[in-house]
C-alpha cells in the first residue's frame, strides 16, 4: 500500500512492522500510525485517522505484516465490574506525580464493550496480547500503552504536555510542544526513529483534534517497537492480561516512585502487603522469593532463596525440610533475616526477627495446598544430605507415586513451616543518582512500632 495519511507521503521499507492506534473510546475517530525497521532504525510509513473501528481493523488487516506489534491506547482487558484495574492504580502510583495517571476503567463504563471488542477482532487476526513478549521475537501481538506517561519517561518531563483540554491557543501550543518533542527526542533513543517532518499544528479546534489523535496514535506504535526491542529491561508492566494491563517504558535517567514518611503509614505489615499487592501485579515472576540468612553455632553465615508463602501481623512464612541446613542452624541460633528484591520497582524490604516452626495444623494444610509432584518431593528429598546422583531422587519419586496412587499425599513429619517474627521491617527504594529512599520500623517491647529514615 503506498498514498497520503496525513499529508504524509508513507511506503513500506521493511517486513517488521509497528502500528499505533489512538482508539477513540467513545464513538470518536482513531488516529493510526505505522513505523516500519529497516536498517536498525525504524521509520515512519502511515499517520492517518479513522471514523469507525471496522476502518481501523481493515486498516490494520492492510498495513500488518507476519512480523508485527500494535500499541493501542485503550483499556483492551477490562475484567473489573466496577472501579478501578489494578493496572490503573500502577500507573497513579507511578505516575500521578506527572499528571499522567490512567483514566479508571471498568465495565461499568460505556466504553468498555466498544474497547475490548476491538482488541478481541484483533485477536481474531492472530495479534495475542504481549505482556509476555520475548525482546525482538517474531509474530504479531497487541499492548496497551499510555502515551501520556511515556511521553513523561520517554522525555523526561516533570509533567505531562496538557494539550487535551482547555482554551484552543492553549492546547495548540501545547500540542506543539508535543510536536517537537517527537521531532527532537525520538530520534536520540534506541531504538532510533528517524523522523523528519509531521503535521504542523492547526489553530482551529477540530483540526488540533485531528493532529492531535495522529501523534498520540506515533507514540502508541513507538511503544509498541520499544517493547518488542526491549522487553521487561526498559519497560514497566503494569498488570497482566488477565486482570489488565499497561505497558511504559522506564525513565531513562529518573527513578518514578518515592518513599517517604506521610506515604508509609504506622503499621509495616500494612505496608508491606501494600508492596507486595504492587509486586504481585507487575510483571515479577515470583514476588514471594526471598533470600533467607541465617548463622550456624560457629559464627558461619549461608543464605539461599526460599519462598514466603504468607506474611500477616504474626509474621513471615516458609516451608522446608526440617533436616536441612538452614533448619540446623535455626536450631542453633533461631535468629534470621528475610530480603525481598523486585527490581522492576526499584525496591527491596528486609526483615529480621526471631523464628519458630509452625503450628502442624497449619503445615498440613498448606501441604494440602502444594501440587502432587511438590509433595512427592518433599518426601523423596532429604535437604542439604549428599547424594551419589540424581538417579537417586527420581528411584524414590517412583517408589512414592506407587505407594500413594489413589491417595492423598500427607506432609512428612521431617517437613513443615518456620515463621519468622519480625523485629525490625526495612523499606528500601530506589531513586536518582543513588540518593535512594530508607524507612526501618522497629518494634518495641511495647509492641509498639517506631519508624527512622536512614541514610542510603
Amino acid at each position: 500500500m503506498s498514498g497520503q495519511a496525513g499529508g504524509l507521503p508513507y511506503v513500506r521499507i521493511g517486513f517488521l512492522r509497528f502500528l499505533g492506534i489512538d482508539f477513540g473510546w467513545e464513538n470518536q475517530p482513531s488516529g493510526v500510525a505505522a513505523l516500519d525497521w529497516a536498517g536498525g532504525t525504524l521509520h515512519l510509513a502511515a499517520l492517518d485517522r479513522l471514523r469507525l473501528p471496522g476502518d481501523v481493523l481493515r486498516w490494520v488487516e492492510a498495513e500488518a505484516t507476519a512480523d508485527t506489534g500494535i500499541g493501542i491506547d485503550a483499556p483492551i482487558v477490562i475484567p473489573n465490574a466496577s472501579g478501578m484495574r489494578i493496572a490503573d492504580r500502577l500507573a497513579h502510583s507511578l505516575y500521578g506525580k506527572y499528571h499522567a495517571g490512567a483514566y479508571p476503567a471498568s465495565r461499568a463504563r460505556t466504553f468498555w464493550k466498544r474497547t475490548t471488542r476491538f482488541s478481541a477482532a484483533l485477536g481474531k487476526l492472530g495479534f495475542g496480547h504481549g505482556d509476555e513478549w520475548a525482546p525482538k521475537s517474531s509474530g504479531r501481538f497487541q499492548i496497551e500503552v499510555h502515551p501520556h506517561a511515556a511521553s513523561v519517561q520517554l522525555f523526561l518531563l516533570d509533567r505531562i504536555v496538557k494539550y487535551k483540554r482547555g482554551r484552543v491557543a492553549d492546547r495548540a501550543a501545547e500540542l506543539n510542544r508535543l510536536r517537537g518533542l517527537i521531532l527532537e527526542r525520538l530520534p536520540l533513543l534506541v531504538p532510533k526513529l528517524e523522523l523528519t517532518e509531521l503535521p504542523e499544528i492547526p489553530h482551529a479546534g477540530r483540526g488540533l483534534k485531528a493532529v492531535e489523535d495522529q501523534l498520540d496514535a506515533l507514540l502508541a506504535a513507538y511503544i509498541a517497537a520499544h517493547w518488542w526491542y526491549w522487553g521487561r529491561e526498559r519497560n514497566e508492566v503494569l498488570g497482566n492480561s488477565r486482570l489488565g494491563y499497561i505497558i511504559v517504558p522506564h525513565r531513562q535517567r529518573a527513578k518514578t516512585i518515592v518513599l517517604d514518611e506521610p506515604s508509609a503509614g504506622a503499621d509495616p505489615i500494612k505496608q508491606f502487603e501494600e508492596w507486595y499487592a504492587l509486586a504481585s501485579v507487575a510483571g515479577i515472576a515470583e514476588p514471594g522469593a526471598v533470600a533467607l540468612a541465617t548463622v550456624s553455632s560457629e559464627g558461619q553465615p549461608s543464605a539461599r532463596m526460599v519462598i514466603v508463602r504468607e506474611a500477616d501481623s504474626r509474621g513471615f512464612v516458609f516451608y522446608t525440610n526440617y533436616r536441612s541446613l538452614k533448619a540446623r542452624e535455626l536450631a542453633a541460633n533461631p535468629r534470621a533475616s528475610l530480603v525481598f528484591y523486585w527490581p522492576e520497582l526499584e525496591r527491596q524490604v528486609r526483615v529480621t526477627g526471631e523464628v519458630g516452626k509452625t503450628p502442624r495444623a497449619e503445615t498440613e494444610r498448606y501441604f494440602r495446598t502444594r501440587p502432587r509432584g511438590a509433595q512427592l518431593s518433599a518426601w523423596a528429598s532429604w535437604q542439604s544430605s549428599v547424594i551419589p546422583g540424581r538417579d537417586v531422587l527420581e528411584r524414590r519419586i517412583e517408589k512414592l507415586e506407587s505407594r500413594y496412587a489413589g491417595q492423598d499425599i500427607p506432609a512428612p513429619p521431617g517437613w513443615g513451616g518456620y515463621r519468622l517474627r519480625p523485629d525490625t521491617i526495612e523499606f528500601w527504594q530506589g531513586r536518582a543518582n543513588r540518593l535512594h529512599d530508607r524507612l526501618r520500623y522497629s518494634r518495641k517491647a511495647s509492641g509498639r512500632w517506631i519508624v527512622e529514615r536512614l541514610a542510603p
